[in-house]
């Protein structure tokens, strides 16, 4: 497993391409559907409108500071990361505040990954806003989406001891260093 995550990362940089596309043509992975299905993120979210200055321009900005990353399939898009920028955008279209063509700027992979990293970029974009961003500060919250996006080895005391976890996050091995990381009780973790 670890090799091949390592494979990728080396090749990463030189097997991609920065292009805009249209929002209507990006759907969402199957591995972040499943994800989603077991614990969405974005349902945490605090509802808000966006009306102050040029809303395409703020969307270019989002787009840029909080990539989106695709690979073709057929004649679209999948995500695999940014999902959290692709629901703003979406829903600045629902609010009508740009139109239903509007095309975002996307870092597109040259070839569909493998599903292991499909997954490992999938887990890290999600869990990474997770950790950093600190958009949900619930103990049970978190350790929910934790166990939801991670499973637990065979033989192992946690989902902080399995290969998927250790392959993002080597540091936070335990409940007690994650919850020490963000701050927060251990109990619930």
């Amino acid at each position: 497993m670890f090799e091949v995550i390592e494979r990728f990362h080396d090749q990463l940089l030189d097997n991609y391409e920065f292009t805009s596309v249209c929002v209507e043509e990006i759907f969402y992975d199957d591995i972040l559907k499943e994800l989603f299905e077991e614990a969405n993120p974005i349902s945490g979210l605090r509802g808000c409108n966006v009306e102050n200055g040029d809303t395409a321009n703020l969307f270019n900005l989002a787009a840029l500071q909080s990539p989106i990353i695709c690979y073709r399939y057929r004649n679209h898009f999948r995500v695999v990361a940014g999902a959290f920028t692709l629901n703003m955008i979406r829903k600045g279209i629902a609010q009508r505040q740009v139109h239903s063509d509007y095309k975002i700027p996307v870092f597109i992979l040259s070839k569909k990954p493998i599903g292991l990293i499909r997954k490992h970029i999938i887990q890290f974009d999600l869990t990474n806003i997770l950790l950093t961003k600190c958009f949900i500060s619930d103990t049970k919250k978190i350790s929910f989406f934790l166990h939801a996006w991670f499973e637990k080895d065979q033989g192992k005391r946690s989902i902080y001891q399995s290969k998927e976890w250790l392959s993002l996050f080597p540091h936070l091995d335990t409940a007690e260093k994650v919850s020490n990381f963000l701050s927060i009780s251990k109990k619930s973790l």
